[in-house]
């Protein structure tokens, strides 16, 4: 029992600064983007998920699909079609989100 406590005790310092070794949020790449440079990540991320009717016709793998959702997810919330937290998954507000901005695509250029 005692050499678990200083187990614990002397790990403890490195558990606690976990928080510095989280990546940068994806908003912090993307904020400086005009419009159009908007479009065109929103365009090119639905074409390499193929995107079509609400579901995703390619396998990108866990993290590329995740990935390239929160990407997508971050240009319409700046873009205010999109209000719900990043999760990177195809749910049905991003679905919404994503109908919304086709509809309206034509409008924003």
């Amino acid at each position: 029992m005692r050499h678990l406590l200083l187990f614990l005790f002397a790990f403890l310092p490195l558990m606690m600064g976990c928080d510095n070794m989280r990546p940068t949020p994806i908003t912090s790449e993307l904020l400086h983007l005009s419009v159009a440079e908007l479009v065109g990540k929103i365009d090119s991320a639905l074409s390499r998920l193929e995107y079509s009717n609400g579901k995703v016709g390619v396998n990108l793998g866990r993290v590329g699909m995740r990935m390239e959702l929160r990407t997508l997810q971050s240009c319409l919330e700046q873009l205010d079609y999109f209000d719900g937290p990043r999760l990177g998954i195809l749910d049905d507000k991003t679905v919404a989100a994503i109908e919304r901005y086709l509809a309206n695509r034509d409008s924003l250029l």
